[in-house]
């Protein structure tokens, strides 16, 4: 029976053994239960979340210098594919079109001049609130476009581009990270495959899972791999996942950070062996179209302190904040639905100006780095805190040496706390709450996890005295061998900089140039029939344009009385008819799109026709000329509008809503012609423009939905030019600046030359950011913004402008 028993403990830890992370430099980089290990030192991961290519490259040094200035020793970023092959190669092993200029320079300063770790994150689906969830919208000409969902599965056609992405920007990589680094330099320091896989459901996701690494270490990747949210690698038995370690991410209720520490605990249990990592600590939340905006996301100072030392009362030793600084989505990189602000609501605004939460994840940091020796291979959780009220949440972790960290939250987001709690360590803290994280349409999603037992063993319980704020959070360090009373609280509220005083007084823009986008004059194609805009070099969010000259019988002209189009995806078209505006039939509200947009679940059929319109009255005996504006709401970032290709399938008229009875030959221009005659650049000058004054009194709206000007429909799209100076700065102060709009119309505008993002006449965002390094300073330079929009029901007026430094965000350099 021993000999029996005995060969069976043998077999398990053989088995167990098998499986365990295998490190190839375990010298350099490796990680166990507890933390990572970095060239010998046991290293607590407190990152920041900043991507690339959502902040103008001038201004990511200050940028990192904010991250540098609180705390952090680490960046991630996702790295999207989209962004770096962005024209269609011409098979799988064309790797012609990839260009990576900007992630290696941004690897280069992160690592080299600021002294960061780095993480990525490829995908190749990131979500992010990101065209496409990062895949190429070109990418759809290779899927079945049937049936269930393709990208993200184990299909072969899918696995295979996934990897022609793979083996490209792995090779990036490879060379970045710390294992190629001499020793004490920065690096990469773990790669992410895939990204929350289990918010998808298809077959084999393990096949395609395991596709990726081989990926990876086929083309040199050696530091640690991991995934978010990924079951089929937490606590992984295969041979090839078990190598790869699962994370958490935490995006909770404004009360519910007491969950963080139960998810926390929990992925420890089943993930021994490896550390425990938030890939996304909540920094914030996104911004819709018709929604509301991130600065008014409940997501406050106090959260953000309270999901951050929460999860390290669950036993993190890896924070990465999501969003740490946020962005801008520049040319309508944004996904369908987003709007251009990306701010947020981080640390790190999307002006680059910090606040509260930027102080308070300093503090986090500040805790951090003097207690991480002890901090790092602590145990404990949360316990019972007896005699507690309700709202009081905590546990205990005990350092190797004897360090007490007693974590204490009051969850109630109105009042303060006070009093006297008993610590009783190693009694599990019973709870019957059930815990949810916060999906992408700001649903709860039930997480399941099973009661943890306290992992501090037993000891004598004793007395805290404690004081929080409304929804306040805190840890008392007791050193070894002290009583609680000679403990210190944690985090410090540090000193708050002195802003400068400025009195710059806003521009307010008397007048305007305006001018119909001349069509006509627009570098026209023929058009291949049933063939995307992808397939035909367009693959970003731009306005295009489709004509048709039709000759029509008296018969005809009197039968014919719709126009269909059959789409590659959901989007918009406008149309003129003869020189007249059509009567739009379908779809309602084309002008105040969002997400998930109509149709999100369903492909559109070859018989559907997603836009119609009645052109009644329009059409005459002899030839007729169709213009057609073709608006793209962006690439969304999921389900089945993110497999889709664009443009227009086919379209033509009909004397039936349900049936295309005449097809129509097109002809295509891939920009408007005012983009292709230069209009969006400064030095572009005509005398052919018309002048508009602007409204110089009125209260221009910050923000709000359909509080744009209501104007009437002349055209198909108008632009606009308006020209400001700006006093020179003062080079010791440093001030970001913002253009507040009022007008109608959909489009894009562009300064000094620079796309700045999309207008979306419903709303919320008013404030657009002007990134200081794209302005000319000194009253004899000008500055010109210029506007490209679409008419909507409302026209596009422009009726007022205003240039103006951000409300107290002025700092000292």
């Amino acid at each position: 029976m021993k000999r029996i028993t005995g060969f069976l403990v043998l077999l398990l830890l053989t088995c167990s053994w098998s499986h365990a992370a295998q490190f190839t430099h375990p010298d350099r980089i490796r990680y166990d239960g507890s933390c990572m290990t970095i060239d010998g030192e046991d290293i607590f991961i407190y990152s920041a979340a900043f991507h690339y290519f959502r902040c103008p490259q001038e201004l990511w040094r200050d940028r990192f210098r904010k991250i540098k200035e609180a705390g952090f020793n680490t960046v991630e970023t996702y790295v999207p594919w989209n962004w770096h092959e962005r024209l269609m190669p011409s098979g799988i092993n064309d790797t012609t079109k990839f260009d990576f200029t900007d992630l290696k320079a941004w690897l280069k300063m992160a690592q080299d001049e600021f002294g960061f770790y780095t993480i990525v994150r490829p995908g190749p689906f990131i979500c992010a609130e990101w065209s496409g969830g990062a895949y190429p919208r070109w990418l759809a000409k290779f899927g079945p476009g049937t049936g269930g969902f393709w990208l993200r599965s184990a299909d072969p056609e899918h696995v295979k581009w996934s990897i022609h992405w793979y083996d490209a920007v792995c090779k990036v990589f490879a060379p970045e990270q710390i294992t190629r680094k001499p020793r004490g330099s920065k690096g990469i320091i773990m790669m992410q495959i895939e990204n929350e896989y289990n918010a998808h459901s298809c077959d084999n996701k393990s096949d395609f899972l395991k596709a990726l690494c081989h990926s990876a270490t086929r083309n040199g990747i050696d530091v640690p791999l991991f995934t978010c949210l990924t079951g089929e690698c937490r606590g992984s038995k295969d041979p090839v996942l078990s190598q790869v370690f699962d994370c958490d991410n935490y995006y909770v209720g404004l009360t519910d950070a007491p969950s963080c520490a139960r998810r926390m605990a929990d992925l420890h249990k089943s993930q021994p062996n490896a550390p425990g990592f938030v890939t996304e600590l909540q920094g914030g939340w996104f911004s819709l179209v018709t929604g509301g905006l991130s600065e008014d996301h409940y997501s406050d100072y106090r959260h953000f302190n309270a999901i951050s030392l929460m999860s390290l009362l669950g036993g993190a030793t890896g924070l990465n904040p999501y969003m740490f600084f946020g962005g801008t989505h520049f040319a309508g990189w944004g996904a369908r639905g987003m709007t251009t602000s990306y701010d947020y609501n981080a640390a790190i605004r999307e002006s680059g100006a910090v606040g509260a939460k930027y102080y308070a994840a300093k503090e986090i940091g500040a805790f951090i780095e003097a207690n991480k020796k002890a901090l790092l291979r602590s145990e404990g959780g949360p316990c019972e805190l007896k005699d507690a009220p309700a709202n009081l949440f905590g546990g205990i972790r005990t350092a190797k040496d004897g360090t007490r960290f007693v974590f204490l939250h009051n969850t109630d987001p109105k009042n303060p706390l006070e009093g006297k709690v008993t610590i009783v360590p190693g009694a599990v803290a019973k709870s019957t709450e059930p815990m949810y994280n916060i999906n992408q349409h700001g649903e709860k999603v039930l997480i399941k996890a099973e009661e943890t037992a306290a992992a501090t063993a037993a000891s004598e319980p004793f007395t805290v005295d404690y004081q929080l704020s409304a929804l306040g959070a805190q840890v008392l360090v007791i050193p070894p061998g002290a009583t609680p009373e000679q403990g210190e609280w944690w985090p410090k509220i540090g000193m708050r900089p002195i802003r400068p005083s400025v009195n710059i007084a806003p521009v307010r823009i008397a007048e305007a140039l305006r001018c119909e986008d001349p069509v006509k004059d627009a570098e026209w194609k023929q058009l291949p029939a049933q063939t995307s805009l992808a397939e035909l070099g367009v693959t970003d969010f731009r306005y295009s344009l489709y004509r048709s000259v039709v000759n029509l019988s008296a018969t005809a002209v009197a039968k014919e009385t719709r126009l269909l189009f059959n789409m590659f995806t959901r989007d918009i078209v406008s149309v003129q008819v003869n020189g007249k505006q059509a009567v739009r039939l379908f779809p309602d509200k084309a002008d105040t799109q969002s997400w998930p947009t109509r149709g999100a679940f369903d492909r559109i059929r070859p018989n559907e026709f997603d836009n119609r319109f009645d052109v009644s009255g329009l059409l005459k005996k002899g030839d007729n000329e169709i213009i057609v504006v073709y608006e793209s709401l962006g690439h969304a970032h999921g389900y089945v509008p993110m497999e889709e290709l664009n443009g227009i399938c086919k379209a033509g008229l009909s004397s039936l809503d349900t049936l295309l009875t005449h097809p129509l030959q097109w002809e295509y221009a891939a920009d408007m012609a005012g983009v292709t005659e230069g209009w969006t650049k400064p030095e572009f000058s005509s005398n052919k423009w018309e002048k508009v004054a602007l409204d110089k009194t009125m209260e221009i709206p910050r923000k709000g939905n359909g509080v744009q000007p209501k104007g009437t429909p002349d055209g198909l799209f108008t632009w606009y030019r308006v020209e400001f100076s700006l006093p020179a700065m003062d080079p010791k102060i440093w001030i970001p600046w913002l253009a507040k709009i009022n007008a109608s119309g959909n489009g894009y505008m562009w300064l000094n030359g620079h796309n700045i993002g999309r207008h979306w006449e419903a709303g919320p965002q008013r404030e657009y950011f002007l990134p200081e390094c794209w302005l000319n300073f000194g009253n004899e330079k000008k500055n010109v913004l210029v506007f490209g929009l679409r008419q909507t029901v409302n026209g596009a007026v422009l009726k007022a402008i205003e240039i103006a430094p951000y409300p107290e965000s002025a700092e000292f350099r």
